[in-house]
């Protein structure tokens, strides 16, 4: 099965309240990056760990749309990250639209893996934090690419 939703991981909040020994040091102090995946992948919120960083799981390098400088492989960096607390209740991480460093062309790209590249120790390195679906193929030659965060965050909490 390929992409059909958008989830954060079950296992990146369990390995965020269990910080000893996780190789975790928090989102808004480590390197956040976005890699772009095309449809052979078969995301899963319930991946055990070890399954849900970048480069293991399903989340390999074969699987992974890159488009050369402007947006290599490994993804690029989040940006203005935030963490707020928008509602009663509720708790959101966000960060600034990412765009692409300069015109690129890429072919197929279904979604992204949301993962603290920080993590290098503990149960996997490049933790997921969340995979978000682009909705369909998306493709652009020679031209500007972007990812455009919903105004709810990358990732939402309510408690």
């Amino acid at each position: 099965m390929a992409w059909t939703d958008s989830h954060v991981f079950r296992e990146w909040p369990l390995q965020t309240m269990q910080v000893s020994g996780t190789g975790y040091t928090g989102l808004d102090s480590d390197t956040v990056k976005v890699a772009l995946f095309d449809n052979t992948v078969t995301p899963d919120r319930d991946a055990a760990v070890a399954n849900a960083g970048y480069n293991s799981g399903t989340w390999t390098l074969a699987r992974e749309v890159s488009g050369g400088a402007n947006w290599p492989a490994g993804g690029l960096p989040l940006t203005g990250k935030t963490f707020t607390s928008p509602a009663p209740g509720t708790a959101m991480f966000d960060a600034a639209d990412l765009p692409a460093s300069g015109t690129l062309t890429l072919t197929n790209a279904y979604g992204c893996l949301v993962y603290d590249h920080s993590i290098t120790g503990g149960t996997v390195a490049d933790q997921g934090v969340a995979f978000l679906y682009f909705g369909g193929a998306q493709s652009v030659t020679a031209g500007n690419f972007s990812i455009i965060f919903s105004s709810n965050g990358i990732v939402r909490f309510a408690a």
